[in-house]
């Protein structure tokens, strides 16, 4: 920028300062416009970033549920040898186990255990496993006839299938 002086119609001098660089006003119009486009650019990527961010925290967040739910599946099947063991003995007449037992199988009903040792419904082959066949032509499908091994689900999904005897066609 440079000063220059100016004298007015009646001689008094004027300082008055001149910008050698004067900007028209397109050319501040299009830095605007410039900078809008900038300022938008910059709030996309914020946006993105975001919403990666959001992604990230909502995956992360499943994987540990999910590690979690596969550590107590892990555990849950570790102790069913343990429900064999108390049918087993119970049915050899040690009966001073069924507290024990039913205590844990309340316990692991409450937090997701469910059993499949139901005779009498059909057959199937997510949550039984046929270890005995009879044919009978009485039905269409293979009917359960006796459970030797009762079958569990783990929050819906069978972690033992059902050591079962079936009936039906060949």
């Amino acid at each position: 920028m440079s000063d220059e002086v100016f004298a007015d119609e009646d001689g008094d001098s004027e300082l008055l300062e001149v910008d050698s660089e004067i900007e028209t006003g397109e050319e501040t119009i299009s830095d605007l416009a410039k900078l809008l486009e900038e300022n938008t650019g910059y709030l996309a990527d914020l946006q993105r970033v975001q919403a990666e961010f959001d992604n990230f925290r909502r995956q992360t967040a499943k994987r540990q549920t999910d590690l979690v739910e596969q550590a107590a599946s892990s555990l849950v099947e570790k102790l069913l040898p343990v429900l064999d063991a108390c049918d087993a003995a119970i049915q050899q007449g040690a009966n001073d186990i069924n507290p024990i037992r039913n205590s844990l199988l309340e316990t692991l009903q409450s937090q997701g255990l469910e059993i499949i040792a139901e005779a009498s419904v059909n057959f199937d082959p997510e949550h039984h496993e046929a270890v005995m066949h009879e044919t009978t032509e009485d039905s269409d499908v293979a009917i359960v006839a006796e459970v030797m091994r009762s079958g569990y689900l783990w929050k819906g999904r069978t972690i033992r299938p059902a050591m079962v005897r079936t009936t039906g066609p060949a």
